[in-house]
């Protein structure tokens, strides 16, 4: 699955593929891990989360993907996909810059942490469009790029739920 941007059609393409591949492997995942999954699940943007981002773009120079984002989806939650993986809501989003501010990814550039990762690492978005990890569970620590778009890491996560569904 790949875009050039990041329009509704898309997002909401990409929601509906990821929603399948879960549907399919949690079915049987307490039987194949012994446990229960968690609540894996890719949330559409409803008027509370659009108001929410909103709200946000008030507070933060907020990357162009994480408006195009929060416009369809409000939040994704895998905690059993990998490590985990989490797009957090714009009211989290909101409640981090308000509390941390946004966190420096490079020497010249800052970001806005939008996930996380289910050990704590988190992920920013930049103001060019690019993705980045910490390196450690901290806001204050160093960052390096997971991918050179938005899109790139929509992707990388749609892989690592098809790799996890196909086992």
């Amino acid at each position: 699955m790949t875009a050039s941007n990041l329009s509704a059609d898309w997002l909401t393409a990409w929601q509906q593929e990821i929603t399948a591949a879960l549907e399919t492997t949690l079915c049987t995942f307490e039987d194949t891990f012994g446990y229960p999954p968690g609540d894996n699940e890719v949330l559409l943007a409803d008027e509370e989360s659009r108001a929410a981002a909103a709200r946000l773009k008030e507070v933060v120079d907020m990357p162009q993907g994480l408006i195009s984002l929060y416009a369809t989806i409000a939040e994704l939650s895998l905690p059993d996909i990998d490590h985990g993986y989490f797009v957090h809501t714009p009211a989290q989003v909101l409640n981090d810059i308000t509390q941390y501010g946004p966190v420096r990814v490079t020497d010249h550039a800052t970001g806005v942490v939008f996930g996380s990762d289910g050990g704590g690492i988190l992920f920013a978005l930049d103001g060019d469009g690019r993705v980045h990890r910490s390196t450690t569970p901290s806001w204050f620590d160093d960052f390096e790029m997971s991918a050179p778009t938005l899109i790139r890491f929509l992707e990388q996560l749609h892989q690592a739920v098809t790799d996890f569904a196909s086992r």
